[in-house]
């Protein structure tokens, strides 16, 4: 039997979205070519793995058994490619740096430099990732390694290495309420309205927007963004406010908006993180000068 892996991802992802329409969206496609396309992976398989009613999309006991084996079917798959990847990169002096817009904050551009001056004869590759998407890209081989900022999915082997901490700070319009204040506690941010997203992992949206607040009261969401970008904007034309780290507020700083420490949150790290195993010599390097810089430059 031939399988398909693109029909057995758009089954997981309906799955997961629990209607046809929603993971029609998340794929971006048309919703019947996406039911055709479920029906198609049916008929391979001789069993029915959907319920399709009013309601949305049920597992069937089959789509159950089905849907477990799928995940670990495509988590392969995507490990072994990116085993392939890495191992045409492992002598290519080439190196695949995956960032979010922020990236490494004001250290960014001096390990870039740095790097480049070490180690001329080295391709140096820098791909911006969304949110959510840093584990993915590693295990697909789309990159080496990434900066990112913690909480993560946790991988066997993953690996991590802390350049520097930075204070966690609100970012709001110059004219907020609580721009008036030099400094700020989790306390003060009761009656805010805080921007939301649906990128990145629960633990990783709840961590930045600090939910549960140490009172066990959440925060009141407003507006959707989608990047850092967006985040920036809707704080700078609404009443809206974001929590960042003191790195990212500086980066986009803008004349009307403006951020301040809150003191008794939890810091941010910013890391290098990686597979643990067949790093090749020049990510290697990378890290190394990555380290040296971050001991020199000290914390942001």
């Amino acid at each position: 039997m031939d399988l398909n892996l693109r029909l057995v991802r758009y089954f997981v992802t309906v799955a997961d979205a629990g209607t046809f329409t929603k993971a029609a969206e998340q794929l971006h496609i048309a919703t019947p070519s996406l039911s055709q396309q479920v029906r198609k992976l049916e008929e391979t398989l001789g069993v029915s793995l959907l319920e399709r009613d009013h309601r949305g999309a049920r597992l069937t006991e089959a789509g159950q058994d089905f849907l477990e084996e799928s995940r670990a079917l495509l988590a392969a798959a995507e490990s072994a490619v990116g085993a392939a990847r890495r191992h045409k990169r492992s002598s290519s002096g080439k190196v695949r740096l995956g960032f979010l817009a922020g990236g490494a904050g004001e250290l960014t551009r001096p390990i870039v430099d740095e790097f480049h001056r070490r180690e001329p004869e080295v391709e140096l590759e820098l791909t911006q990732l969304a949110w959510g998407d840093e584990l993915s890209a590693l295990t697909s081989g789309r990159v080496d390694m990434v900066v990112a900022r913690p909480p993560l999915e946790s991988h066997p082997r993953l690996r991590r290495v802390v350049l520097f901490e930075e204070p966690r700070v609100l970012l709001m319009a110059h004219d907020h309420p609580l721009a008036r204040r030099r400094k700020l506690r989790i306390v003060d941010l009761a009656d805010v309205v805080q921007v939301d997203t649906r990128e990145g992992t629960r633990d990783w949206r709840n961590w930045w927007s600090i939910d549960p607040r140490p009172d066990g009261t959440r925060p009141t969401y407003g507006p959707m963004v989608n990047s850092i970008e967006e985040m920036v904007q809707v704080v700078a034309t609404t009443d809206a406010v974001a929590i960042t780290g003191a790195g990212v507020a500086s980066l986009f700083r803008r004349t009307d908006t403006t951020a301040r420490p809150i003191v008794d949150a939890a810091p941010s790290t910013v890391e290098l993180v990686f597979l643990a195993s067949d790093l090749p010599r020049a990510v290697e390097r990378f890290v190394a000068v990555a380290l040296g810089l971050s001991a020199v430059l000290g914390t942001r």
